[in-house]
């Protein structure tokens, strides 16, 4: 009874003490119980810095300091908790110099472990990594991690101290997330097609935008932990360097895309300034140290706000001015630029940022590539119905540049540009027709009956595929052919014209006839030496009483040597 007496009042003594020093029931050696508390130290300190001094540690979770020239240590306290089977210390991934992680008995004993590289586990899930824990063969008191030349805050305000979940099985974020990866493969195929088509730079500003969104999100996202082993450093580059690319892209982007005379020349200049300056800030970032690094991440962050401010107000003034294409632009980055906003607050200390709003940022730049690529297959599709609408009216006035306006056939100048290409395709016999006494029409029957004549005489020569019809000017007009039948086909255009002259103007007192001179070669000819040729045969007709064709055949014979032949059908 004595003995159950005495357990009995030392127990009630415990409870009063509790209840008179609430503190001390809620601390262990002057921690708060299952609290998480920061401290800065000399390098050269101990891996538990000063543990045992409570005043020099902030308990309240609202400064988590990082110093380039002293140690940051972390205490996570772990009194009255139990150590699950497979517990690691889980933290944000973050470069980091070197790394210490004690744990501390209740008994005063302790066990540190230097992690190494090759310790550090990736989370295939979130931008986390895991440490394993120091083993030690006592109760537990706390868990303290020492960390020099940490790059970014997170690696100290995210530790916890849990068995790691199970990743082998992919969730539905993760499925989410490898879709909107896939997703944006399209895109980059897309932009090549377009640039392909219109040598637009907006479709390779495109294309460099979406592949560094696409290797954020894939890294940022863990997914690239389940197909590849890279290193800390590999994924911290990656990472910051693909979210610069896509940054400087998407601005250089923006100032090529939208339709001229919406942005000013001043800022298409800022815009374009933003890629040295996003350069610059990338390098500081990965390269910064000792005394800078205590501001390497905020400064870094810091430095996209001059680029959203940028992004913004061309959006603005380019809506305002009427762009159809910024709204698309202006829809798509919204939500990015409030993620954005909302992460860069809480390395500045205005907000909090969990982890978790990293999801949100995966699919807000899914939803920004999706509006970029409609806003470029907008501004493509646009820009190509302007050029082909410039294409055809270009053709339509060149086709009036060369075209007889009275006959629509080809006059002189478009008939002697096509010439080399036609005799290449075996066009091989030349014909020259001239009106016999069609000044006569124009003296007595005036101009207007001389032009439905011509009129007439173009419908009469029939051009098709073999044949090709061209008025030289005045009354006299040129056939070039192609086939063993050119000649007769022609002689037969020639003998067609009284008759369609005739049938078309009834008023006319006498037949319209045309003299033709024609030739067939085999070797081809330049085209004012055959001209020549045809022209001299023609004037023979006419002196040998018009209205017949002389011709000649060059394809058996010498040139030297030509077989003239008269065609009369007076």
């Amino acid at each position: 009874m004595r003995h159950g007496t005495r357990l009995f009042l030392i127990g009630l003594l415990a409870v009063l003490g509790t209840l008179l020093s609430a503190p001390a029931a809620a601390t262990t050696a002057g921690f708060p119980a299952g609290s998480v508390c920061t401290a800065l130290g000399p390098v050269s300190a101990g891996a538990t810095g000063p543990v045992k001094d409570p005043s020099r540690w902030n308990c309240h979770g609202a400064r988590w300091t990082i110093d380039g020239s002293k140690a940051s240590f972390v205490r996570i306290d772990m009194s009255g908790q139990n150590l699950l089977p497979g517990s690691v210390l889980t933290t944000r991934l973050t470069r980091f110099e070197r790394m210490w992680l004690t744990a501390i008995g209740r008994d005063g004993t302790s066990a540190t472990r230097e992690i190494a590289q090759s310790d550090l586990q990736f989370s295939s899930v979130h931008w986390k990594m895991r440490l394993p824990l120091p083993h030690l063969n006592a109760p537990l008191t706390a868990y303290v991690l020492k960390v020099t030349g940490a790059r970014h805050p997170g690696l100290l305000s995210d530790v916890h101290v849990a068995p790691p979940p199970d990743e082998s099985r992919v969730g539905n974020q993760q499925i989410l997330l490898a879709m909107l990866c896939g997703l944006m493969l399209m895109p980059l195929v897309l932009n090549f097609g377009f640039y392909r088509v219109l040598r637009q730079p907006f479709a390779l500003w495109h294309a460099l935008a979406v592949f560094g969104m696409l290797v954020q999100t894939f890294v940022a996202s863990g997914l690239v932990n389940r197909f590849f082993s890279p290193s800390l450093l590999e994924i911290c580059v990656l990472s910051s360097a693909s979210l610069s690319l896509a940054s400087i892209a998407a601005t250089q982007f923006l100032a090529s895309l939208v339709e001229p005379d919406m942005l000013g020349r001043q800022q298409k200049a800022l815009l374009r300034a933003t890629g040295p300056w996003m350069v610059v800030w990338s390098v500081y970032y990965q390269v910064a140290g000792g005394p800078l690094l205590s501001s390497v991440s905020s400064v870094y962050y810091a430095a996209f706000l001059p680029l959203f401010g940028m992004l913004v107000w061309a959006m603005f003034t380019a809506a305002r001015r009427g762009s159809r294409t910024v709204w698309f632009q202006i829809i798509g980055w919204t939500p990015l630029i409030g993620m954005a906003l909302v992460r860069i607050g809480s390395l500045l200390g205005m907000a909090d940022s969990p982890l978790s709003v990293m999801t949100a940022q995966h699919l807000s730049l899914g939803f920004e590539v999706l509006m970029s690529t409609l806003g470029a297959a907008d501004r493509f599709m646009t820009i190509k119905h302007e050029r082909d609408r410039a294409l055809t009216q270009s053709k339509f006035l060149e086709s009036l540049a060369e075209r007889d306006p009275l006959t629509g056939l080809y006059n002189r100048r478009g008939f002697e540009e096509r010439y080399t290409r036609l005799a290449k395709k075996g066009f091989d016999t030349m014909a020259v027709l001239d009106l016999d006494l069609f000044k006569t029409i124009n003296d007595t029957r005036g101009h207007a009956m001389g032009d439905a004549v011509l009129k007439a005489v173009g419908r009469a020569l029939m051009p098709d595929e073999d044949t090709v019809a061209v008025r030289f000017g005045g009354e006299e007009f040129l056939l070039l052919m192609r086939g063993p039948d050119a000649a007769d086909r022609a002689e037969h255009r020639r003998q067609s014209i009284p008759a369609r002259i005739a049938a078309e103007i009834s008023s006319l007192d006498r037949p319209v006839t045309a003299s033709m001179g024609l030739i067939t070669h085999a070797v081809p000819m330049r085209f004012a030496d055959l001209y020549a040729k045809c022209d001299k045969l023609l004037y023979q007709a006419k002196s040998e009483g018009r209205n017949r064709t002389v011709r000649t055949d060059m394809r058996s014979q010498p040139a030297s040597s030509e077989d003239r032949t008269v065609v009369n059908l007076r």
